[in-house]
């Protein structure tokens, strides 16, 4: 995948952005919890990997099945095992004043979300928290040195270097 542009957003808009989006393809398997946070993670991994800098600012922790957002969770838990059926929302603040806000990413990265969407989008929560699990993955990289029970922060930093090593095999095939 390559990433052209480079623009910062937050882990909800671009968990939002893949709900909005799985809404026009009712053929693909549902976007649950665990496929949501992996869309999430790919697409902030990928973004690393392409030397664009962090896609968003919130931490992906390596939990036992997988990256996750923590901010994400705690918006989405309650769907259980089945789809998700809302957007998320966050606090925000507009003019001095807290406001409830969705945010779903609209802008230059339209395109990129929509790669990552076009080559993530077939698989489910469970394969796609299969594939975080493989060797050489940044979760694998760190549930081999740390207890998960913990829920330990995943550094962008060896995100970085796992997937940018992946798009660099990709250049030379």
């Amino acid at each position: 995948m390559n990433a052209t542009v480079c623009a910062p957003t937050s882990a909800m808009a671009v968990a939002n952005w893949f709900l909005d989006r799985a809404k026009n393809e009712p053929n693909v398997p549902a976007v649950d919890q665990l496929k949501l946070y992996k869309l999430v993670y790919y697409a902030h991994a990928w973004y690393l990997g392409n030397k664009c800098g962090p896609l968003f600012d919130e931490d992906i922790e390596a939990w036992p099945h997988g990256p996750v957002v923590r901010d994400l969770y705690i918006e989405f838990k309650n769907a259980g095992r089945g789809p998700i059926k809302k957007l998320g929302t966050r606090f925000a603040t507009h003019g001095g004043k807290f406001e409830i806000e969705t945010p779903v990413y609209a802008g230059e990265l339209e395109p990129y979300l929509e790669s990552v969407w076009n080559s993530y989008k077939k698989h489910s929560g469970i394969q796609l928290s299969n594939a975080t699990h493989a060797p050489g993955e940044p979760w694998t990289l760190v549930a081999e040195k740390r207890d998960l029970s913990g829920k330990p922060t995943i550094p962008n930093e060896l995100i970085e270097q796992v997937y940018s090593a992946k798009v660099e095999g990709s250049r030379q095939h």
